[in-house]
């Protein structure tokens, strides 16, 4: 029993309690089952739900495999994962890739173009690499500084037109019409916006662009 006037600090002591229960007292990961000290689970800083470590590194790095922000692994929940919160659990690679998805988000999808050299495959924005063009189509990688047609989008023909070089490379045409080919017997389909291949193995004929 408290007086009225120490009702703020019952309330202190019963919350110091409650959390000093629930750290010493194993905890259950709803996804793999498994019973894991609280100091051992991750907290959504957003939605307060825990899982284990493993099972959140898990998910960060099929997620980032697939192009997408980590989600909460909890069923139903909508929030999304933090970097700040998961980098303890997360190897550097991992956090690379997820502050390189954060990069790819601030440019819209029309504007993105990557380097053609595959020892580079950087991510750059077309309107910024037009502000420091010279000529009309040929652009330096902010990386790796090797030159490309910002068109064709493969590694810079000086000598050649867009039109020549792709009549002189013509396997690369006979490759795309071949996967068209592929596509079509596959039933895949196209996204409009990002150009991925998409195969429908459940639900419904509508695309979501990722």
């Amino acid at each position: 029993m408290v007086a009225t006037r120490d009702d703020n600090f019952a309330l202190r002591l019963a919350i110091d309690a409650l959390v000093k229960a629930t750290q010493e007292k194993p905890l259950t990961c709803s996804i793999c089952s498994d019973k894991t000290d609280a100091e051992h689970m991750l907290l959504n800083d957003k939605c307060l739900h825990r899982h284990c470590f493993s099972c959140v590194k898990q998910q960060v790095k099929v997620k980032l495999r697939s192009g997408i922000v980590p989600p909460c692994l909890e069923d139903g929940c909508k929030s999304e994962l933090t970097l700040e919160s998961c980098s303890m659990v997360l190897t550097p690679k991992l956090i690379e890739m997820w502050k390189r998805k954060m990069e790819e988000d601030l440019i819209p999808d029309a504007e993105k173009i990557y380097c053609p050299y595959r020892s580079c495959s950087m991510l750059m924005s077309k309107t910024e690499l037009s502000r420091e063009a010279e000529q009309s189509n040929v652009r330096a990688c902010i990386k790796c500084s090797e030159l490309f047609c910002i068109d064709c989008k493969v590694p810079w023909h000086s000598d050649l037109s867009c039109a020549d070089y792709k009549r002189i490379h013509s396997e690369r045409l006979v490759n795309d019409m071949m996967l068209k080919v592929l596509a079509n017997d596959q039933m895949w389909r196209q996204c409009s916006e990002c150009k991925h291949m998409i195969e429908l193995t459940e639900g419904c004929n509508h695309i979501t662009c990722r």
